[in-house]
């Protein structure tokens, strides 16, 4: 099966120190438009050295998209990658166990939805800080200039 895309965007979620998501926006031949994730690890730099798929059966796809840049227009072929994974067979149940097990811990798909989530109760967290940290030095203000008289 070989399917033509088109890759609109993507974009890079840092989730853990050196790993994260990137979400490809794809477009196929009908227009149809795609979202795939992938697990991305970050080399030196703060750049994606490498990126796995969440779901096995995208591995060709993203092994594409780890070096397409935006616009670029791509040819997937899964005929080689479904000979060799038939859907059902014991080897496809046993990649998409550990797969599986991969996504739920740490990066489940309820993580995937809420980073930009995560990103607002991060912000909120250290206006907090900031704020009390404010509150403490004003008190010591308070304190010195009462007991100094």
């Amino acid at each position: 099966m070989v399917i033509n895309y088109t890759l609109k965007n993507y974009q890079f979620k840092e989730t853990t120190k050196g790993r994260g998501i990137v979400k490809y926006l794809l477009v196929d031949e009908q227009g149809n438009k795609r979202i795939v994730s992938a697990i991305a690890h970050l080399g030196f730099g703060n750049k994606i050295k490498s990126v796995h798929p969440i779901h096995h059966r995208e591995t060709p796809l993203i092994d594409i998209l780890f070096t397409a840049q935006v616009n670029d227009k791509i040819t997937v072929d899964f005929t080689e990658y479904n000979n060799k994974y038939p859907r059902g067979s014991a080897a496809t149940r046993k990649i998409e166990a550990v797969r599986t097990d991969k996504v739920s811990n740490p990066y489940n798909e309820s993580l995937i939805s809420d980073l930009d989530s995560i990103g607002n109760h991060k912000f909120r967290l250290l206006k907090l800080v900031l704020t009390s940290a404010l509150a403490v030095v004003a008190i010591l203000f308070v304190i010195n200039g009462f007991f100094s008289e």
